[in-house]
Parts: C-alpha cells; structure tokens; sequence
C-alpha cells in the first residue's frame, strides 16, 4: 500500500484484502503541539486490513508493504480483533502465503506468520492502530513489524502492539501454544552499504540503523515443564500492549504519558517506573512509560496491562484524542469510534 498526499495504490490478494474509505482532510488550523496551523496541511488517508473468515487461519503467511509519502497522515486499522485459529495438525489445509522479496526469513509452514514492512517519508506521519490480537487455544502465531524512518526529525510514527489472552467467553485464558511478536524501528542511512556489514552485525538492517528493537514472546510448550501455567502466573492480566509515539507531529501525546506518568511518580509508595491508575473506569490498568532518544528521534514507549479489552481500548484511545487534530476530524472517528 502506498499512500501519498495526491494519490494511493493498493495491491492485495488472498486471504489479505484492504480497503481505503475517503478521508477529508483538516479545515481548521491546530496549536495541539506548539506549531499553528502545522498540522492542517496534513492530507490523511485510512487503510482497513482484512482477512477472509475474519481471521488468520493456520498456515497462512501474511506480509504488507506500505509506504506513507511526504505530508500524508496514514491510518492503519482493522474491523475488530485479529483471531488466529487454533494450530492444525499434520493432513489439515494447505497454508495461504504470498512472498515478500524485502523478507529473507525463512518460515515454518506450519506456523502461522504476519509482517507488516513501513517506511514513512520526511514530514510523514503512520498510524498502526489496530484491535487486539487473540489467538485461539492451541494458536501459533508470529508477528513481525519493522518501521523505517527517512528522516528522524520530521518522520513520526504511533504503532499499536496488543493482545487478548484469548477467548475468554469460552474459557480460553492464555492456552494458545506460541506468541511472538517483533518491533523493529530503524532510521534510514543511504551511506551505510549492507554487504560491507558483517553478517552478525543486529544493529543495522537494510541500509537503516535499528534504534529500537521490542520482542514479547509466551510459549505455552516451554511453560509445561514450569511448575506454575502462563495463566496462573498472569493472574488477573488479560491485555497487554505496546504503544510507540515518536516524532514531530505528535510530540503533544508523548508530553501527555510524559506529564501523567510524572503525576503518578511523585505520589508516594509509587515505584519510579510504574503507575496506577485510579479511575474507577480504568481500575486495575497497569502501565510505564520510557523515554525514546535516538539519532535525532524522539517519544515514548508505553506498557500497558490489564484485566479487561475494553477499559485498555478506552485508556488508550483517550490519551491519544489529540490525534483528532493532527490527522482530521474523518480519519480520526473511524478510529475512534469503532
């Protein structure tokens, strides 16, 4: 998918599909973040990414290839949670994949994968806002997310990483085999040359240096031999989720999770790193916030758990509402209101 500010492209095929619903650009000027009017000359453009059956069925191998052009406010979202099916064993279907040729990895077809590949353009900004994943008892799911920043100081980017401990309706509280999930920032170098790189060499990737590198894994496999479950050891936890916010355009939000995680430090019997919150609507939501610093990028990254979908979804969508200013009132309510 490429999105720009006067046109987009989209190419999709099974079991993948996207759909981009028109968004009307900013009319009013914004001072959200101490630049008037900045903001308002950003054109946004929405992309919905579906799957057929409404999940991720084994086996299947999904890769997307977006590029967001200058002065574009991309909006990546979906039409409710990722389901991921339960793991097939041998003499089931034959998996769904489509090969990416900026994707060297090798994959276990018997696993199901999805890799999403974004590069944002100078003065752009990307929007990964996505429901929560779930995966189904006995699910093995890998994820892979890798942004590539052209230009540091004008590039931004609000990624989204969360997940469900499963169906909890029936009783599927993390019994899914596998999680993997990978978030891969980089900032483009076009004087660094890959082959002149040893091969051991993890802080570059194609022709970009990594400057952030986030993994969660649970393995259900790996906790049998454990005297305790994943469950019992997650308690009351049912979400967790990973926000990144990094970049010019949306340096209000960082100093919104700057400021309230300040607010809740300096209460006493707080841990430095680690906040509360005490809304009766959000009781229960743990989360922290570190600080982004990297050649020339900046934001926060944010940990959030919690013990309901919807309370998380809401914390979330509150702290971000100024978004609404920086991409335009039509992007913004298909986000927020789905």
């Amino acid at each position: 998918m490429t999105a720009g500010r006067l046109h987009q492209m989209i190419e999709s095929a099974y079991p993948l599909k996207i759909i981009s619903p028109q968004a009307v650009p900013n009319t009013r000027s914004s001072d959200t973040d101490g630049r008037k009017g900045d903001n308002a000359r950003l054109y946004p453009a929405v992309g919905y990414i579906l799957t057929y059956g409404g999940g991720i069925v084994h086996g299947d191998q999904i890769h997307v290839n977006v590029q967001v052009g200058c002065r574009c406010a991309l909006l990546m979202l979906t039409q409710g949670s990722t389901k991921v099916f339960r793991h097939r064993r041998a003499g089931g279907r034959q998996p769904s994949f489509l090969k990416n040729e900026k994707l060297d990895a090798i994959h276990d077809i018997n696993q199901t994968y999805q890799t999403m590949l974004i590069d944002i353009e100078p003065g752009a900004l990307a929007c990964l806002l996505p429901d929560p994943v779930t995966c189904f008892e006995g699910a093995m799911y890998n994820q892979r997310q890798a942004v590539r920043l052209h230009d540091p100081w004008s590039s931004s980017l609000v990624l989204l990483d969360w997940m469900t401990s499963g169906r909890m309706s029936r009783g599927e509280r993390w019994a899914f085999d596998k999680y993997f999930s990978v978030n891969i920032v980089s900032v483009l170098d076009k004087s660094v040359d890959d082959s002149k790189l040893p091969k051991s060499h993890d802080t570059w990737i194609n022709g970009s240096r990594i400057i952030i590198r986030d993994a969660l894994l649970l393995n259900n496999k790996e906790d049998n031999q454990r005297s305790s479950s994943l469950a019992q050891r997650l308690e009351s936890v049912d979400v967790f989720a990973y926000l990144l916010v990094i970049g010019p355009a949306v340096v209000s939000i960082a100093d919104l999770f700057r400021k309230l995680h300040l607010d809740q430090r300096i209460k006493p019997f707080r841990p430095n790193n680690v906040s509360y919150v005490e809304d009766d609507e959000d009781v229960g939501i743990v989360w922290s916030v570190s600080e982004v610093d990297e050649i020339g990028a900046r934001g926060v990254a944010v940990r959030i758990a919690g013990p309901d979908t919807e309370n998380v979804k809401s914390w979330i969508k509150r702290r971000l509402a100024s978004l609404q200013y920086i991409v335009g009132d039509s992007a913004w309510s298909m986000y927020y209101n789905a």
